[in-house]
């Protein structure tokens, strides 16, 4: 799914703080084929402006990390590196949060993508 620049810049800004995301900045970026320091200037600083290629590869790499396509792989030399898998394996986890339905309420429960931060919480990050 291709994401608006708007939206892009949201999801990948809450995937980069987020400490468990289990892939490192560095790894990627080079996933996504861009330098990271251009990615931190674009999603994190915001000092950059956002062009179509980098449009592009972020939302093609997200989407196959979203997916469970890639996965980060140690050499033994304790070099990481990132993989493709033959067969996507999405991270599902527990989820619970609130979320306003028809003016009230409700509490949102179940398994979700570990990976995926198009969920919006009551303060809208």
């Amino acid at each position: 799914m291709i994401l608006t620049k708007q939206e892009l810049r949201r999801q990948i800004r809450k995937f980069l703080y987020d400490p468990d995301r289990g892939i490192s900045q560095r790894m990627f970026a080079e996933l996504c084929g861009i330098n990271l320091d251009h990615m931190r200037d674009v999603f994190l600083y915001q000092t950059a402006p956002m062009t179509e290629m980098v449009q592009t590869r972020v939302n093609r790499g997200y989407d196959a990390w979203k997916k469970g396509l890639v996965r980060t792989m140690k050499r033994r030399d304790n070099t990481h590196f990132v993989d493709y898998r033959k067969e996507a394996k999405p991270e599902f986890a527990p989820s619970y949060g609130l979320q306003i339905k028809n003016g009230q309420f409700a509490m949102r429960v179940g398994m979700v993508n570990r990976h995926d931060y198009s969920q919006r919480d009551l303060i809208g990050e």
